[in-house]
């Protein structure tokens, strides 16, 4: 864990010094992943045009040779270790630009959720991976990293520094095999230098569900969860992996202002808009407290293009309110919880990370712990919101005509709301379980959201619609 000063909070005993060891939320970030529930950010630009294959991998080659973070992967010390460490090879284990070619929206949507079934394995450099879908037109450019090295601030200055590489850096030379290191027989070889950069560190990080800072904690009450939805009546409960919604807005939207109340955001219109999506969904349970996980830039000053995790988790929670009511207390919320500082994880979760065990019984102690506990302490659902990017990736001549951004969606949240908004549309990725919901439930309550944030915009904000239109059927939504 990075500290504002640059020094590390280490699990377990100090690594040779050609090793970095992990901050405690790195350690609980390989621990919360899993095949069913891989633990990945996943980045999407929509180019209007195509990209050359190679030029985009040798951008990739010169942006790890200039980011060594960015290419760290995680040691090999045995099956008794007590915790984890980066080291920083100085190539890359395999290569990361991987193609696909679609024909229709359906198409790219498989190949989309195939594509991020899995998080990128650390053991083997780089920690990230790319997918140039071609399609008809145009490309869809997917990054899927893991988020125990990458938050979504760190995925969006990694592709930017690949589009600077790809519109500044000539081409190579045709030869390009010996650009990616094979794998030793022996495992992963350490760096030839000692004095390594530091990797992919952090100050916060996702934390486990329910974490906040202290002193804004709500007080004891039911948590609400979100109603399952699927087509037949069986439920499946271990159903692995996410599927993704995509929800396209046609500007910002902007809520009412008034002076005897705090300012709301966007940002704050994006959590209201979700808390009463879902007390809208759960008409027919009995009513709880809605809490959304919110992510928070934690870091220092001056250093806004660090790459690594630095983001720590705070809790919005609100009983059913009216419309009105609602954003003003979101607005109170989360306005204290950006100046407020805390703890990147619980107590508990530190005090299990630094144990002296193997990771491998630290790993099925959290993941039992999420299983057995969730339910009790888990937030509803997870909003994160990237914001208005002002500086979108452009490679070469091609500016993003669309840009999608989600995280992980552990159950039993079961799902999270990824925001980014570029040349002043909001893009919005749902990215659900799938013992959550199925492809039509998620689009309905897709739907459900886009209506909830439509209700909460000052007049002509949002999408003019024809009540009786499904989501396909207008020009302001878009719902796949």
């Amino acid at each position: 864990m990075t500290t504002p000063a640059g020094t590390r909070t280490a699990v377990g005993h100090p690594p040779p010094a050609d090793h970095r060891p992990f901050g405690i939320v790195d350690e609980l970030n390989c621990y919360f992943d899993s095949l069913a529930e891989p633990n990945n950010v996943h980045v999407e630009i929509w180019l209007p045009g195509h990209l050359d294959l190679d030029r985009l991998r040798d951008a990739v080659t010169a942006m790890l040779a200039g980011q060594p973070r960015a290419g760290a992967r995680r040691a090999d010390h045995g099956w008794w270790r007590r915790g984890y460490a980066w080291e920083f090879p100085p190539q890359a284990d395999v290569d990361p630009v991987s193609t696909a070619r679609w024909r229709t929206e359906a198409d790219l949507d498989v190949a989309r959720a195939r594509f991020l079934a899995t998080a990128p394995p650390l053991h083997r450099s780089p920690p990230f991976r790319l997918l140039l879908a071609r399609g008809p037109g145009r490309d869809s450019l997917i990054l899927n990293a893991h988020h125990a090295a990458f938050d979504g601030r760190s995925c969006l200055r990694l592709l930017r520094l690949i589009a600077d590489r790809y519109g500044a850096v000539p081409p190579a030379e045709p030869d390009r095999a010996d650009r990616f290191r094979a794998p030793a027989s022996g495992g992963p070889q350490p760096p030839g230098h000692s004095g390594g950069p530091q990797p992919p560190g952090h100050s916060g990080g996702p934390q486990p569900p329910g974490q906040q800072p202290p002193g804004t904690r709500p007080p004891m009450r039911r948590t609400a969860r979100i109603a399952p939805r699927h087509g037949s009546d069986r439920r499946p409960r271990r159903a692995p992996g996410y599927g993704f919604a995509l929800l396209g807005w046609p500007g910002v939207p902007a809520a009412p202002q008034s002076g005897s109340e705090p300012r709301v955001t966007v940002n704050d219109l994006l959590i209201a808009a979700l808390i009463q999506a879902i007390l809208r969904w759960n008409t027919h349970r009995r009513p709880g407290r809605v809490r959304i996980s919110m992510p928070v830039d934690a870091r220092p000053p001056g250093r806004g293009d660090e790459l690594g995790n630095l983001s720590r988790l705070c809790t919005v929670a609100a009983d059913p309110l009216s419309a009105a009511a609602l954003t003003a207390v979101v607005a109170g919320q989360t306005s204290q919880a950006k100046h407020q500082p805390g703890p990147p994880v619980s107590p508990a979760l530190a005090a299990v990370a630094k144990a002296p065990l193997p990771t491998s019984v630290k790993r099925r102690m959290v993941r039992l712990a999420v299983r057995c506990l969730g339910r009790l302490s888990c937030d509803t659902s997870l909003l994160s919101n990237l914001g208005n990017i002002t500086d979108a990736p452009r490679f070469g001549g091609l500016s993003p005509a669309r840009m999608w951004f989600s995280t992980s969606a552990h159950m039993p949240r079961g799902l999270s709301v990824g925001a980014i908004t570029v040349d002043g549309h909001l893009h919005l990725c749902f990215r659900y379980r799938h013992a959550l919901f199925d492809a039509a439930a998620a689009h309905d309550f897709a739907a459900e959201y886009a209506a909830a944030l439509a209700a909460l915009t000052e007049p002509g904000a949002g999408p003019e619609t024809d009540p009786e239109a499904g989501p396909e059927e207008t020009d302001a939504t878009r719902v796949r």
